[in-house]
């Protein structure tokens, strides 16, 4: 297994109302997909040609989940299921008002010490967007162990790993940083630069952003590309890439093929 990935597949609700006291509201606009990092990496790696795996704890209410993974050919037999609904992010628009409530669910079912080690001894490298700092620490310390590349998306954990894809250049004040000696550090920033442990990888367009799903893009791809080659600022570049290729559509993911960004990334290497 080339990527496993590690978090929560979230059920992204949206409902607009006016929302007036003392009668019914009727709902102009309710939808709902699945989102999130660890559903959106897995997917773009598969993309990619990567054989990929995912855990994740999932809800009663998650209906065609497993088609959609098994459509992306990622391998979900790892999964938690939980006799409780699917942790779920909603957003209520009323006519003055927007709120964002989150409901965690099967998240409460997720024993991560019960995690089958011999399924995580396949991977090349594990990828930890799992919003619980014990989770996540524990579970990179388990993978280290057995000389599985680590990486941690550090808006979800501030756990050391081989490699910590972080976004901006902000600094938290008053919080100590734990950093593992040795550790690769990304600092993504899409309307400027990539920081490679400090070395600058470009961009490609100005107006790309996160809502477009570019970061997870560049996370699939770059640790792609470094399990195969274990060349760093390639890998950024490689990111870099397919974050510009991702924000060409109007989708979460890629939706260009591996011939299709390796393409545009041997152009971007003959620039360089």
């Amino acid at each position: 297994m080339d990527l496993l990935v590690i978090g929560v597949i979230d059920i992204h609700s949206i409902i607009r109302t006016s929302l007036k006291k003392g009668t019914i509201n009727p709902v102009s606009e309710y939808t709902e997909r699945f989102s999130g990092s660890a559903l959106q990496v897995a997917i773009n790696a598969a993309q990619l040609n990567a054989d990929v795996g995912i855990i994740s704890p999932v809800g009663r209410d998650a209906v065609g989940l497993m088609d959609l993974l098994k459509r992306y050919q990622v391998d979900y037999s790892r999964v938690v299921l939980s006799s409780k609904k699917n942790p779920n992010f909603l957003e209520l628009y009323t006519s003055n008002r927007h709120y964002t409530l989150y409901y965690q669910g099967a998240r409460a079912d997720f024993n991560f010490k019960k995690i089958d080690q011999n399924y995580l001894k396949k991977a090349k490298a594990v990828h930890m967007c799992f919003p619980d700092q014990k989770v996540t620490d524990y579970l990179v310390d388990v993978a280290g162990k057995e000389k599985v590349l680590t990486s941690v998306d550090a808006s979800f954990s501030d756990t050391p790993a081989d490699i910590v894809f972080t976004e901006g250049k902000r600094k938290e004040k008053g919080k100590r940083k734990r950093k593992r000696k040795g550790a690769h550090t990304i600092v993504m920033d899409f309307e400027k630069e990539i920081l490679c442990n400090g070395m600058k990888i470009p961009v490609f367009r100005d107006s790309t952003y996160y809502k477009n799903g570019v970061k997870d893009a560049f996370i699939a791809a770059f640790l792609i590309r470094y399990v195969k080659s274990e060349h760093i600022e390639h890998a950024a570049l490689y990111g870099s890439c397919a974050a510009y290729l991702c924000s060409q559509n109007d989708k979460r993911v890629l939706t260009c093929t591996k011939g299709e960004l390796d393409t545009f990334f041997e152009g971007r290497m003959k620039e360089e």
